[in-house]
């Protein structure tokens, strides 16, 4: 058989507006922020020369008085190399502003500053905005950001910062903004659903702008980005070092949407107030969140399905590790990777607040170290000098905290972008080099972790053998219909062909199981033992339904540790119109017992 074709999605172009605030330490009539911002753009500095021969353009907005933005154009950045060139452009575009706001009696600072008489003037973001190639792209990658909305706010978000140290929490900018809402989901991009989407902002919000989203798939406006996707999630940072590896992570979210588009897969739908609920827990507490874990009720009527909450720190994990594919595509370098990996590996692996994992972290532990380190006239000087604005700042403190774990940490990531993903069972070197112990056993997954690691185009039955026994030993009530619904029609049908073992490992059933040593149950727990795991089935008219699950409830766990999963329970429309149900239990064995 011969190769006909290989292909992949590689990056388009993107911009970024790199967000600082103006501070006049001697605020007077007519000579405040919003005046020296004009008396700035009226007369901006010299600006270097980007790699495509473009310079970065100063640019303000109308709700941020004391807000300006950098702004490098539509650049490339595909490789180390152009991150680099596009990085020291703008860092030296960044101290020339600095430098000169210091000329017009002002400061150019890092956005929160408290000691102002308006702190909140100068909040704004650092605006990430994307080439798209097509309303299937917008749609696509809108929706990526969206379902991905509370982990990147946990490690993006920066809290206001004065004298006495860094407010607690995740983001001042969204805690406070009535003008910025959680994206909504989008069917499509065609104008009429658009406008559909305005009038639903109107309703709810008392906003009909889509640029009041968290996502504006039409680009912002005021940053010059008409067309292309706008991601307006991210805190204005400190450092260009950490706007650039923001702006890799956003590139990676642009990647793996493409390939969905490539594949013809669609983004799950994640109900909004689950969105609305974990943002609002990310925006108030950062990384100490706790995301998920409300309990629903079925639309069945059957009791609520409980949902283990997940720290908003191993769902940062959990998407950086699904985006290193896209990483290595890019090319990405250990140093650029570094300020988003490196921290928040080493801190879940330490279980210790030690190490550094976004900027929040940064400024507090500068203020520990040095109770002036925060002052206006500290951070401005930083700002006006470009080898220390492209110093990755994150690293260097986790350095100083513990040299040895940090460059295991550097080992284990290098590794990481030169060999694919360990496989489940085998242990994560990060942990080992870190100093945890070492385990032969995958960890626990939650339902969507599990189904995202299922949705593995091509998966052995192997590798899905290993993802269930995994999801067995989260423990609780193993139902996956409520997570499958989630993902939408079509792909709720493809997971669960996936999940159903061969022919010979199917147990059809007639009846309620009384017991687990009825003929049938002892038929398919021999099998899971055998197998590893088997599918008991039911197809029954629909009023029958609701007695095979209340008879799954009565069992209780099923013996030799063989654990069982509800994957179906639906009804259709059978010959002459007769309802009928149908439920599926997937019976899994757990390791020792299949592979004795």
């Amino acid at each position: 058989m011969a190769l006909v074709a290989v292909s992949r999605s590689g990056p388009l172009r993107q911009r970024i507006a790199k967000g600082y605030g103006v501070h006049v330490p001697d605020p007077r009539p007519g000579h405040g922020p919003a005046e020296l911002i004009a008396a700035l753009l009226a007369n901006p500095p010299l600006m270097p020369t980007l790699p495509d021969g473009g310079t970065c353009v100063l640019r303000t907005g109308t709700r941020a008085r004391a807000a300006l933005w950098i702004d490098t154009g539509r650049v490339s950045l595909h490789d180390a190399a152009a991150r680099t060139r596009v990085a020291g452009v703008l860092a030296a575009a960044v101290a020339a502003v600095a430098v000169a706001v210091r000329g017009l009696g002002g400061l150019l600072l890092p956005t929160g500053w408290l000691q102002q008489p308006d702190p909140l003037a100068g909040l704004c973001a650092d605006l990430h905005s994307v080439e798209v190639l097509g309303p299937v792209q917008r749609e696509l990658l809108t929706n990526t950001v969206r379902e991905h909305t509370a982990p990147l706010i946990a490690l993006t978000g920066r809290q206001l910062y004065g004298p006495g140290g860094v407010t607690p929490g995740g983001s001042a900018r969204l805690s406070r903004s009535f003008g910025q809402v959680a994206t909504r989901y989008l069917d499509s991009c065609s104008p009429a659903h658009l406008d559909r989407v305005r009038t639903r902002l109107h309703q709810e919000e008392r906003l009909g702008r889509l640029e009041a989203m968290d996502v504006n798939p039409l680009g912002e406006a005021e940053a010059g980005a008409r067309d292309d996707v706008t991601v307006r999630l991210f805190d204005a940072q400190v450092t260009v070092s950490g706007a650039l590896a923001h702006a890799l992570l956003v590139q990676a979210l642009s990647m793996s949407s493409r390939e969905l588009e490539r594949t013809g897969r669609r983004v799950r739908v994640v109900p909004q107030p689950v969105i609305e609920r974990d943002r609002a827990r990310a925006v108030a507490h950062g990384f100490a969140a706790e995301l998920g874990g409300d309990e629903g009720r079925r639309g069945d009527g059957a009791p609520p399905a409980p949902v283990k909450a997940r720290p908003a720190a191993q769902a940062v994990r959990e998407l950086l590790h699904r985006l290193m594919p896209f990483f290595r595509q890019l090319e990405a370098t250990v140093d650029e990777l570094a300020p988003l990996f490196i921290g928040v590996e080493l801190a879940e692996s330490a279980g210790t607040t030690t190490f550094v994992r976004n900027e929040n972290d940064l400024l507090a532990r500068w203020w520990s170290h040095d109770a002036t380190a925060l002052t206006p006239e500290r951070l401005g000087q930083g700002l006006t000098m470009p080898d220390w604005l492209t110093t990755d700042q994150v690293s260097a403190m986790n350095r100083h905290a513990s040299a040895g774990r940090w460059a295991g940490a550097r080992v284990w990531l290098a590794e990481r972008l030169t060999h694919p993903d360990p496989g489940p069972g085998r242990p994560d070197s990060a942990s080992v080099r870190a100093g945890a112990k070492d385990t032969t056993r995958a960890a626990p997954l939650t339902g969507e972790q599990f189904l995202d690691r299922v949705a593995e185009p091509d998966l052995p039955a192997a590798q899905v053998l290993d993802a269930l026994r995994a999801y067995c030993r989260g423990g609780g009530v193993l139902d996956l219909v409520r997570p499958l619904r989630s993902r939408g029609r079509d792909d709720a049908r493809a997971l669960r062909r996936v999940l159903r073992p061969r022919g010979e490992q199917r147990v059809q059933a007639t009846e309620p199981l009384s017991s687990w040593d009825d003929s049938t149950a002892d038929r398919a727990l021999s099998t899971a033992r055998e197998k590893g795991w088997a599918l008991l089935r039911w197809d029954l008219p629909e009023q029958d339904r609701a007695r095979v699950r209340k008879a799954l409830r009565s069992l209780g766990r099923a013996p030799d540790g063989v654990r069982h999963i509800l994957l179906t329970d639906t009804t259709y429309t059978g010959r002459e119109n007769e309802r009928r149900g149908t439920v599926e239990v997937l019976l899994v064995a757990p390791p020792e017992e299949a592979d004795r």
